[in-house]
């Protein structure tokens, strides 16, 4: 198993290799301020302004991470970079088409979701469509 993670470690562009160390700490910070979040969500007696700032904390963590994604994105090869966009062009198709299709069936009343359900689902068509794109395309083009 160490080999295999190794060996695939050592099967990634350098500029691949340097957004995962980059990414590393952004997403540490992005779970902290998720957990961080939660346990202020519960709590009743914080003023408003307080529940705000925990609960759009992880945001800030994700747009520290975007920055090193862009960062990624000037350093990568051409092939790299043609992964990349593609995968996000489609996923943001998918995750329109998605959303619109809900959007239309909750209006129809074919689905009653709760919001949580629809953002849940969301993100998730998002973030799930691009790494399966991602991983084909890669294995299209390598």
């Amino acid at each position: 198993m160490k080999s295999q993670a190794i060996r695939y470690w050592l099967s990634l562009s350098p500029a691949l290799r340097r957004y995962y160390r980059a990414s590393l700490w952004p997403c540490v910070a992005f779970l902290a301020l998720l957990y961080a979040h939660e346990w202020a969500a519960g709590q009743a007696q914080l003023a408003v302004p307080v529940r705000a700032a925990f609960a759009l904390g992880p945001v800030v963590a994700l747009a520290w991470l975007f920055v090193a994604y862009l960062r990624f994105l000037r350093e990568c090869d051409e092939l790299e970079r043609r992964i990349e966009l593609d995968a996000l062009a489609w996923a943001g198709g998918i995750a329109l088409q998605g959303t619109m299709a809900c959007m239309l069936l909750l209006d129809a009343r074919v689905i009653a979701w709760s919001a949580l359900h629809v953002a849940a689902a969301f993100g998730l068509l998002l973030v799930g469509s691009y790494g399966l794109i991602r991983a084909w395309l890669h294995r299209r083009y390598q």
